[in-house]
């Protein structure tokens, strides 16, 4: 079973030999002198009565190469960059890079921690900064006053828990009387109430931060081989936190949990420039007590299967509040000079720390030669009132004593040599050993008025000074890479969801569970001179090289090499954003191709051929259609004619059957019956038989004439949408 008493144990051995767990030896020592240095501190006070001046070299220096090295690693948006490992990753590494441009920049103070790391680097050798997923619970009390049930059950809603309530009746509404249905008896109904409530939200937040670590707070293995950290086994940092504060982390603490009071006294000292502390120990607010809380990694074998792997734990006194098995320590080191196989290394305050001390001597020795020359020492006797002697004013009064004169010689000047002129060589003299040292001479400061005119001693200066800065910039190149690819790694552990955000101005889907590991990826830190006007000069000189070459037609620069050289150009010009300036040549469409008239020739001849063919096709499907109407009408017309013949025969027939059947019911055998008509004529039945018989012809002949006509009109053929005969009708006439 694992054994949380034998982790203890293996944190107390590496801590008890662990780089910087000597709370005043000579580490301590080193970086509380240089802290002290750096903050003009009178560390060696001179002799009461004399000059109690301090040199500066130590701030000035950090002061002039902070800026470069800023600049080269926290100027504009774009710091970091992932390189692709093959094609295929071109598009993802771009992608990877913008995004965690924008967590760096823009949802972290990227140029403040960089401010604070590389300054802490250069004054106290070793700096610390590590990436993190910051998790917190944001705690938010509001009163609510008034709120009816209706507002308050929203509130509620919103996942707010109620400290306190208090309910009572609303004053403005009055009391309601309603008539019960059962028995008609009056009933007062309850009056709306009110609620007076305090509430508590909780919201969980989550994003990546990154955090500096004192490096007086940083406990590093003894074993550890080199400053990188990549084969570290064991590093610890510390800070003193509230109660309340572990809790917003999520751990659950008691109130009387014990504290480890080893504090490193002498860096807080030197620190605490105004006699700054923190309030330790008891507290009337059991919340705000203050303790400490150790961040430890630790390679242990914590599973006991024989194997020891990366522990990290977090333990408060003696007690671990939490403990989880990861993969590598998630903190990246910089140093300004490194010592080889060593993890501890110099800093700029070690190599000019020995310098200020001996420039702080000069000064005051000069000042003070300066001082006894406009005011100098005296001899006298017992004839001279001493209290006149130490007044040094101006037309002040010496008096002497029984009547003696100043031509005795009771008062004589005493003759030191003028030493401020030797003094101020030996100042100048110590200012090249800092420039041969650290690189910074006074044109890198820029204030040489005298070289102001000689291009080639300034670019020669210049020279030296960049690559002194640059050697350190190199160095901390290293530990921005690790700090950057622990972060990658972070984002894709961390389980972020996809996302919608601007990235060069435009609105981009990012999945970050679809990226690959921070071992497919090269980290590349965007890397300058510290000299940002030598690089635009050399930038200013290819963009010449490529005008020139666009010029003659050669086909070794295209637009996207232009416009890559105008970004870096917009770069260097410490301008954010510096796509703003430019298009981008892939995102122009590209011009629509000049006509191919062979080709449109050739179009329109197949066009042409093609109508051609087409006509031919419809013409023979223009005399099917006429054969098959033909047909179809011929057929039509026989089997009306057909119809038309049986239809008069059977009219006909049908006529005569009418006339016989009349003859025979009137069996009129003369003339000599007669038939009163309407008008009182008497018209011979005979005749009058013939005179509706020739009627009945008559109306017979027109029929005929009128179907025949209605037969032979001209008709127009009805076909269904299948193009098949169905019917006919007579034409429209026009």
């Amino acid at each position: 079973m694992p054994d949380v008493v034998k982790l203890n144990a293996a944190i107390d051995s590496f801590e008890a030999n662990a780089l910087g767990g000597d709370k005043s030896g000579d580490l301590s020592s080193e970086r509380a002198l240089s802290i002290d240095a750096f903050g003009g501190k009178n560390i060696e006070p001179a002799p009461e009565g004399r000059s109690q001046v301090v040199d500066w070299t130590v701030f000035e220096t950090i002061q002039w190469i902070l800026p470069s090295l800023t600049r080269i690693f926290a100027s504009g948006d774009n710091v970091v960059e992932f390189a692709p490992v093959n094609a295929d990753d071109e598009e993802a590494a771009e992608q990877e890079s913008d995004y965690l441009n924008y967590l760096v920049t823009q949802k972290n103070n990227w140029f403040l921690t960089c401010l604070t790391w590389f300054q802490d680097a250069l004054l106290t050798k070793n700096a610390y900064c590590m990436a993190f997923m910051e998790e917190k619970i944001k705690t938010e009390k509001k009163v609510y006053r008034e709120q009816t049930d209706a507002s308050l059950a929203k509130l509620l809603e919103d996942g707010l828990e109620v400290l306190e309530a208090n309910t009572y009746p609303d004053p403005s509404e009055q009391p309601q009387v309603m008539q019960d249905p059962m028995t008609g008896a009056p009933v007062e109904m309850p009056q709306p109430n009110l609620h007076d409530v305090v509430v508590r939200k909780n919201t969980p937040t989550k994003r990546l931060a990154f955090k500096v670590l004192p490096p007086e707070n940083v406990l590093v293995g003894d074993d550890t081989p080199d400053f990188t950290l990549a084969n570290c086994n064991y590093f610890e940092y510390f800070e003193d936190v509230t109660i309340s504060d572990l809790r917003c982390l999520g751990f659950e603490i008691d109130d009387d949990i014990a504290t480890d009071e080893n504090n490193n006294d002498v860096i807080d000292d030197a620190r605490s420039k105004y006699s700054e502390d923190l309030a330790r120990g008891e507290h009337p607010d059991p919340s705000m007590r203050v303790v400490r809380a150790r961040t430890i990694f630790i390679r242990h074998d914590y599973d006991e299967d024989g194997m020891a792997e990366l522990q990290k734990v977090v333990r408060v006194g003696r007690e671990i509040l939490t403990r989880e098995e990861i993969d590598r320590i998630p903190v990246a080191c910089i140093v300004p000079f490194i010592n080889t196989h060593r993890h501890m290394g110099a800093s700029v305050a070690d190599l000019t720390f020995d310098l200020q001390r001996i420039k702080t001597a000069l000064l005051r020795g000069g000042l003070d030669s300066l001082y006894l020359s406009q005011n100098p020492r005296h001899a006298v006797s017992d004839k001279v009132n001493l209290d006149d002697m130490l007044v040094s004013r101006s037309g002040g009064v010496v008096r002497m004593k029984d009547g003696a004169l100043p031509s005795e010689g009771h008062v004589m000047p005493l003759t030191t040599e003028f030493t401020l002129p030797q003094t101020l060589e030996g100042l100048r003299h110590m200012d090249t050993v800092v420039e041969s040292r650290v690189g910074v001479n006074k044109l890198f400061q820029g204030i040489d008025a005298s070289s102001q005119n000689d291009h080639n001693r300034i670019g020669q200066l210049s020279t030296m000074a960049a690559q002194r800065v640059e050697q350190i910039a190199r160095v901390f190149a290293n530990g921005v890479e690790r700090l950057f690819s622990v972060a990658h790694e972070i984002i894709l552990k961390s389980g972020h969801k996809p996302e919608i955000i601007k990235l060069k101005g435009q609105w981009v889907d990012l999945d970050p569970s679809t990226w690959k590991t921070g071992r497919d990826m090269h980290v590349v830190a965007p890397f300058a001179a510290g000299n940002k006007d030598t690089l635009m000069a050399r930038l200013m000189t290819i963009a010449t090289m490529q005008e020139k070459a666009l010029a003659g037609g050669l086909p070794i620069v295209d637009a996207q090499d232009a416009y890559n050289t105008a970004i870096e150009m917009t770069k260097a010009s410490d301008f954010p954003s510096p796509e703003k300036f430019w298009t981008n040549p892939e995102m122009i469409p590209p011009p629509e191709p000049p006509p191919d008239y062979t080709m449109m020739a050739l179009e329109v001849e197949q066009s042409k051929a093609d109508s051609q063919a087409k006509n031919v096709e419809l013409d023979a499907e223009i005399d099917r259609y006429k054969a098959d109407l033909d047909a179809t009408v011929a057929k039509y017309r026989a089997d009306l004619d057909a119809e038309t013949k049986i239809a008069l025969a059977q009219l006909k027939e049908g006529q005569q059957a009418n006339i016989e059947r009349l003859k025979a019911s009137l069996k009129v055998a003369d003339n000599s019956v007669g038939l009163e008509m309407a008008d009182g004529k008497v018209v011979p039945v005979g005749n009058a038989f013939n005179s509706v018989v020739d009627t009945v012809d008559g109306q017979f002949e027109q029929m005929k004439e009128a179907l025949i006509e209605a037969l032979t009109a001209p008709k127009e053929i009805i076909r269904d949408e299948q193009g098949k005969v169905v019917g006919t009708k007579l034409k429209a006439v026009q």
